[in-house]
């Protein structure tokens, strides 16, 4: 999906304009319930006219979801003083990791940890197979006074680089959403010798412990049911047995083990640097690229 021109200077005044700060936590809070966000008359309409929520029921379209889901990004991303999310989570994971490094972000989103990133490496580049997320990261880098980031449209799966061409790999919050057997070999062909991987997301034994709170409160008991057959079907024979809903490929997550996550980047020839590590509710593993 990608944003035509007048969708696009749409967005821009919302996102840029005189209420745009009202508009953006409004879409924050469509996205995930915030309690302390109360919607004004003034952002209800501008979401309305710009097509992201229906008139009376504020249900959100289809494009309202994407640009919800950046503005909650966006939203957290100010609130934990522009840090990338694992920020003094682990001593592994520190500014020298990333120092003087050609850096790319899989699943970057609307490009928070891009932003964050910008001053501290050598080159870094986003990889989103979703256009529009990449469109409204160029807004809210103009928001910042960032000059707009290199980002690449393109799937794990299929990676947008040269082989040997990256020092490190960075993934965040976004493997469940793709193949990542095959996504594993695309990220050793383009690492050089010695290049790092770092993801950090859920996975199986994490979901299944919040599983109750999930069908109760958020996704509903049919797609965490579909979640968990899922996850063990691939975690089992790598497929899922579900596929994704309406071609978006965030519709059908899988949650592997850390067994099975482990066990793929060593058939991919990548080596664990140090043993997985929690972060919150989220697992980081920290692999080489064997030489």
């Amino acid at each position: 999906m990608k944003l035509n021109a007048k969708q696009l200077d749409a967005a821009r005044s919302a996102l840029l304009g005189e209420h745009s700060d009202q508009v953006i936590r409004y879409l924050a809070g469509q996205s995930v319930a915030i309690d302390s966000i109360l919607p004004t008359q003034q952002a209800q309409e501008i979401a309305q006219n710009c097509g992201w929520t229906l008139p009376k029921s504020e249900a959100r379209t289809s494009l309202g979801f994407l640009v919800s889901d950046s503005c909650r990004e966006y939203l957290f991303w100010q609130e934990r003083h522009k840090a990338l999310p694992f920020e003094n989570g682990l001593p592994h994971l520190s500014d020298t990791l990333f120092e003087g490094k050609y850096v790319a972000e899989i699943g970057s989103g609307m490009g928070a940890n891009l932003m964050s990133l910008s001053h501290r490496t050598g080159r870094v580049c986003g990889v989103e197979p979703v256009e529009t997320y990449i469109q409204l990261g160029e807004i809210f880098c103009a928001r910042e006074g960032i000059s707009t980031l290199e980002t690449r449209v393109g799937g794990a799966e299929s990676l947008p680089f040269q082989d040997d061409e990256l020092d490190l790999v960075l993934c965040v919050s976004a493997h469940q959403y793709f193949d990542i057997m095959p996504a594993f070999h695309e990220i050793a062909r383009v690492l050089k010798r010695g290049g790092e991987l770092v993801i950090i997301g859920g996975i199986l034994s994490d979901y299944a412990r919040h599983s109750v709170d999930y069908a109760l409160n958020s996704e509903g008991p049919k797609a965490v049911a579909i979640t968990l057959m899922n996850s063990l079907s691939y975690t089992a024979v790598g497929r899922r047995i579900i596929g994704n809903r309406n071609g978006f490929s965030t519709s059908r997550p899988v949650y592997p083990t850390s067994n099975a996550m482990i066990r793929w980047m060593h058939d991919a020839g990548l080596t664990q640097k140090t043993p997985f590590e929690k972060i919150g509710e989220e697992t980081c593993f920290h692999a080489v690229l064997s030489g």
